[in-house]
Formats: structure tokens, C-alpha cells, sequence
């Protein structure tokens, strides 16, 4: 099938979908099936069509390139029994069978989707990379922590003699309370019928980076405000001034065990564009290039990581976040993504999607925050 063949079928289909008899028994989704399939040939062609137009040495530079760039792409075909449910569902609105599972009126999204829109969601930005993730399977409940900073050194004890209780007990139970959070994009049936919209897969971008921001938000809200602890206690990172660079080399040095790893050091852009410019007498600047990715910074070893000013706040243009996230703080996720429609202002329909967790300090000895200003240097 050339070119001029594949517009000629397109222009078909557009007529079928606004056409109810020229359509007949066939469905919107084969429709949108036959479209996408259309669509992807006459892509083909036309690459192959700019490549044969390409001199040896341009075919050969492109061909790189492609190799370097290529990225496996997430295509979006039911599969099975539950995920041709969970299609039929977002279309229809209808449940079929007993393959979906229900959760407070919302239908579960079965786990092969949502294990796709996790790997989609690492495209965008994401701090809980940086702390320990733990799934759990109830709304509530206690999790058994034990804090690096804690651990005691074991007495020496003679022969039979009886054990000595250890005078630091460097566990305690965290209690969790997942909360629920939720969102909606619209969808007209107007849209998916005449455009043939692929729901799924607007479902699966939309969440993607619907998870990544509500993570994001909750960890850096855990950061800046604490969380509730053993006891009824708020835990929360320790705030230290420090003033030009020698300030900031001691607040780390002095204030963060020397025996934690994988630190990161987490500010905002502006505060980024000012530690970047700061040097020492001897010209050296105080953020150097990672030795393995010299397009990254590290500062005084730990990795830095840049957030937009808006999404740490505008008090934080002279903050930093820095120690071992991953000892500091834990998101507890309810790993049961939830899906349901709903009517919006009477016309149109919008798809609600609702995501649980729970973010706590572990502990918070692992890290500190930094507020620093730089030096002013004295007139002579």
C-alpha cells in the first residue's frame, strides 16, 4: 500500500465514523485500530522516502544517531483477559465478567497497566528515586524502623554469663496512615467516538505524571514541615545557618554522620544559579563536576539534584536539602491505583483516577537543612 492509497483509506474511515450506514457492524476501536495501523505505514514510508533522498555520509550520521537516541516504546494492545476488561471498561463505562476488581465504587487498574504507567512515570522528574519506597497492603498500620544513626556497639561479656541489655534500642515502630489523593481529566464520548481517542493510553500519560508530581509534593512537604513519629512526637530534619562557603562545608561536616552513603544535596534552581558561582580564595568553586557524568554536580561528594523554585517554594531560593534521603525518609504507597467515571457539569463525562500513600520521616539524623547566605566581602 503506497502513499496515495493509505489518504485514501484515512479519508474512508473519517466518512465511516461520521456515517452511520456507511460504518455498518464495524466498531470505533477497530476503527482506531485500522487508524493507528494507517498511520504508522505512512510514517514508514515517508522515513524511508527522506532517507533514500539522503547522501552515504548523511544515511551514515543518521543511523548513529538513531542508535544513540532509540528508546523502546510502550505499545498499548490488550494483552488479556483483565486488561481487555479495563479497555472495555474505559470506552463503555460498562464492567464485564468478573475480571476487574471494585474498591469504594472505583474499578482497580489491573497491575500489567499500571507497571506501565510506573515505567512511563520515570520519564518525568522523580524524588522518590532518592528514598525508600515500601508497598503496603492496608490503610494503616505500623512499620518496624531502625534508625544508622542508633546502632550501638555490642559489650564485651565473659563466658555464661548473662546477656546485658543494649543501652540504645535502635528500632521503634513508625506508624503509617495512607491518605488518598485524587484527580480527574475530561473525556467526551464526543471525543473518543469522532477522534478516536486511545483512553488508555491519555490514562496512562495523565497518571504517569499525576503520580510523579503528588510523590514530589508529598516528600518535599515531609521535608519542609516534618511528619508524625513514635509517641505522638513530629519529626523533622534539623535547620542549620551557615554563611559562604566555609559555612556550608561545616554545617555538612559537622552535622551529618560521615558514615552515610548515597547523599544528595536537593535545591532550587536559584539557589543552584548562586552555589555555582561561589569559589574560594584558592578559585576553586565549591560544586564540582561528577567525575563518571561531568555534565552533573556534586557538592562536597553528594550528588545535586535541581528542582524548580516552585516546586520547593519561594522561601527556599536559599536552601539546601542534603544527607541520605533513602535512611531520612520513607513512601509508603498503597499499591491499588483506582479508576471511575463521572459526570462533569452535566455535559461531557471526566475520568477520575485516585492514588493512596503516605510519606513519614524515618530518620531524622540523615539529614539536614541548610540555609545559607554568601559572604560579604569587607571593603579595604
Amino acid at each position: 500500500m503506497n502513499i496515495k492509497q493509505i489518504l485514501a483509506r484515512l479519508a474512508e474511515i473519517r466518512e465511516m465514523m461520521d456515517d452511520e450506514e456507511k460504518r455498518g457492524d464495524t466498531t470505533f476501536k477497530e476503527l482506531e485500530k485500522e487508524v493507528r495501523d494507517l498511520t504508522e505505514k505512512k510514517e514508514e514510508i515517508e522515513a524511508r522516502e527522506r532517507l533514500d533522498d539522503l547522501n552515504p555520509e548523511q544515511k551514515e550520521d543518521l543511523e548513529q544517531r538513531q542508535l544513540g537516541d532509540y528508546t523502546p516504546q510502550t505499545v498499548i494492545e490488550p494483552t488479556d483477559e483483565q486488561r481487555q476488561a479495563f479497555e472495555t471498561y474505559l470506552e463503555t463505562r460498562e464492567i464485564e465478567g468478573d475480571s476487574l476488581v471494585k474498591d469504594d465504587g472505583f474499578v482497580v487498574i489491573p497491575e500489567e497497566i499500571i507497571t506501565q504507567i510506573l515505567t512511563l512515570k520515570e520519564k518525568e522528574f522523580n524524588l522518590d528515586q532518592y528514598v525508600t519506597v515500601k508497598s503496603v497492603a492496608n490503610g494503616s498500620g505500623k512499620f518496624p524502623v531502625v534508625r544508622q544513626s542508633e546502632v550501638a556497639a555490642l559489650p564485651e561479656v565473659a563466658e555464661l554469663e548473662e546477656n546485658p541489655a543494649l543501652a540504645v534500642k535502635p528500632f521503634y515502630n513508625l506508624r503509617y496512615e495512607i491518605k488518598t489523593y485524587r484527580g480527574y481529566f475530561r473525556v467526551s464520548r464526543e471525543a473518543i467516538e469522532d477522534a478516536a481517542v486511545n483512553v488508555l493510553g491519555e490514562l496512562m500519560t495523565w497518571m504517569a505524571r499525576s503520580i510523579a508530581s503528588t510523590r514530589n509534593a508529598a516528600i518535599v512537604k515531609a521535608i519542609k514541615e516534618g511528619t508524625p513519629g513514635k509517641e505522638g512526637e513530629t519529626l523533622s530534619f534539623e535547620t542549620v545557618e551557615a554563611t559562604g562557603i566555609d559555612g556550608i562545608k561545616d554545617a555538612i561536616n559537622l552535622n551529618l554522620k560521615p558514615n552515610y552513603e548515597h547523599n544528595v544535596a536537593i535545591v532550587s534552581q536559584t539557589a543552584f544559579a548562586t552555589l555555582d558561582k561561589l569559589k574560594d580564595k584558592q578559585g576553586n568553586y565549591l560544586l564540582q563536576p561528577d567525575v563518571k557524568e561531568p555534565t552533573q554536580k556534586r557538592l562536597l561528594g553528594a550528588f545535586v539534584v535541581v528542582l524548580p523554585d516552585e516546586m520547593i517554594g519561594e522561601e527556599s531560593t536559599n536552601t539546601i536539602i542534603i544527607g541520605n534521603l533513602k535512611d531520612g525518609i520513607v513512601l509508603f504507597e498503597r499499591s491499588r491505583y483506582q479508576a471511575g467515571w463521572t459526570d462533569y457539569m452535566h455535559f461531557g463525562e471526566a475520568l477520575m483516577v485516585a492514588v493512596r500513600q503516605d510519606v513519614r520521616i524515618l530518620d531524622e539524623n540523615s539529614t539536614i537543612v541548610i540555609e545559607f547566605s554568601e559572604e560579604v566581602e569587607e571593603l579595604p
